[in-house]
């Protein structure tokens, strides 16, 4: 079993922390489903990653989910436990991370370093910034699910935690090692067992994973994903190795690779903007599916919908001269830039609250699968799946129990292997729908493709 146990609280984090370990060279797997841990054998230089999926959930639903997985991690072998968090803070940080601690014990402690520079996410003083902008003033404040409305740390998290939390500001930090330790060991005589660290740099990351491994306290990693990759190199609980250094293309790839199929259900104006640029790209074909159609109370509405797109696939494929290179499945929310009013989507659904997205996200899914089977094992290069739902719907309409990481194309948008399930060892690459730039789409295709050259020859 894998010597390293980490939770993430949804799909779209899981895949961010194994990337950064898979870049060391180790394997790295995120199951959707805790109980899969158990029959999926993994060695002990690797890492296993469980989705709980509860970011959005009720305090008390949290801390049970994250406590049971860690329980199950704990149970199979894990030694080196981690909470994965959002860059953003979104969600119940605090009843997450005290779930994963009831589960392993009062010796046990949390070191909280919520910065991910490598994405411009830094904490200095307490205060979370994105692209050195206050937090509560980007759109994570405005965020449907789980909005945040308070930048400063200490005082967010206070409100969370029930056991005592102290706060490491950016200056000890910046002074090295010796002096981050100096404030663990006073903060721990204090009674705190939450400690929040500044960081602005890997540099600092790196330095705060070192002074923890030297104090050898028994800690709960809790970040986005840098702290813990540092802390597990320098613990020795996992042993990097030479990985081949991946190329990110804006240029077509040539020769004949096969077809990427891409799924976008993300209703952000990043992924419009992403996806509007890719269908622009040689070789490239869409196909558009009705939101409305998806949603319909009706049954047989939102069948004739599906086997509407099944066809059109099966005639972007036949009528085209050669394979096409991507084939764009993509809500039209999605090619429009524009969202479906919560009122229409309770109106045509029947259903209220949080169901009509649910009930969207879980039908596409499953229309995604239509899809890759109307392309087939055989000429399917890959998968690009854009938004956090849309991941977890997508892989399990494709009968996957989960992703083995392989690398990514820039910070949080992650490659990978598909792991089960009849489409086992199929590229992939994911991403949550708000990040990356315009090009992203086009960079995370050609990655694909250039990874079915590599493995496959230029005429697979």
């Amino acid at each position: 079993m894998a010597n390293v146990g980490i939770v993430a609280d949804d799909l779209t984090g899981g895949t961010t922390v194994g990337a950064l370990i898979a870049r060391e060279g180790v394997p790295a797997t995120v199951f959707f489903d805790p109980s899969y841990v158990a029959t999926t054998p993994l060695p002990d230089n690797a890492a296993a990653i469980v989705s709980t999926d509860s970011r959005p959930l009720s305090a008390g639903v949290a801390f049970g989910r994250v406590r049971d997985a860690t329980r199950i991690l704990e149970e199979q072998g894990a030694r080196m436990f981690a909470k994965r968090i959002d860059t953003t803070v979104r969600g119940g940080v605090g009843p997450e991370v005290e779930g994963m601690l009831s589960a392993l014990g009062s010796e046990y402690m949390a070191v909280v370093v919520p910065a991910m520079p490598q994405s411009r996410r830094v904490v200095i003083e307490g205060y979370s910034l994105i692209d050195s902008v206050l937090l509560t003033r980007t759109g994570v404040a405005q965020d449907v699910r789980t909005p945040v409305h308070q930048a400063h740390l200490p005082t967010l998290f206070r409100e969370q935690f029930k056991a005592g939390l102290g706060h490491v500001s950016i200056r000890p930090v910046i002074s090295g090692r010796q002096a981050i330790k100096h404030e663990l060991v006073e903060l721990r005589r204090e009674g705190t067992r939450i400690f929040l660290v500044d960081a602005l740099s890997i540099d600092d990351v790196d330095q705060i994973a070192q002074a923890v491994v030297d104090l050898g306290w028994p800690i709960v990693c809790v970040d986005p994903g840098p702290f813990t990759d540092r802390v597990a190199v320098h613990a020795g609980a996992i042993r990097p190795a030479e990985v081949p250094q991946r190329v990110t293309r804006l240029d077509p790839v040539p020769g004949e690779t096969g077809t990427v199929l891409v799924v976008a259900g993300s209703a952000t104006r990043v992924t419009h903007n992403q996806i509007t640029r890719l269908a622009e790209a040689p070789g490239a074909v869409t196909l558009s599916v009705d939101v409305l159609a998806m949603l319909d109370r009706d049954v047989s509405t939102h069948e004739a919908e599906c086997r509407r797109a099944e066809a059109e696939a099966r005639r972007l494929l036949d009528e085209a001269a050669a394979p096409p290179r991507v084939m764009i499945c993509a809500l039209d929310t999605v090619y429009s830039g524009t969202t479906t009013p919560e009122a229409v989507m309770e109106e045509l659904s029947g259903l209220t609250g949080p169901e009509p997205a649910k009930r969207l996200t879980v039908r596409f899914g499953a229309l995604a699968r239509r899809v890759l089977d109307v392309i087939g094992r055989q000429d399917c290069a890959g998968l690009y799946l854009t938004g956090g739902d849309v991941m977890v719907a997508g892989c399990e309409a494709f009968g996957a129990k989960g992703i083995t990481l392989v690398d990514y194309v820039i910070p949080q948008v992650d490659q990978g292997i598909i792991t089960g399930g009849p489409y086992e060892g199929l590229p992939v690459v994911c991403k949550g729908g708000l990040t990356g730039t315009e090009v992203t789409a086009v960079q995370s295709v050609n990655r694909i493709l250039d990874e079915r050259m590599r493995t496959h020859g230029a005429h697979a």
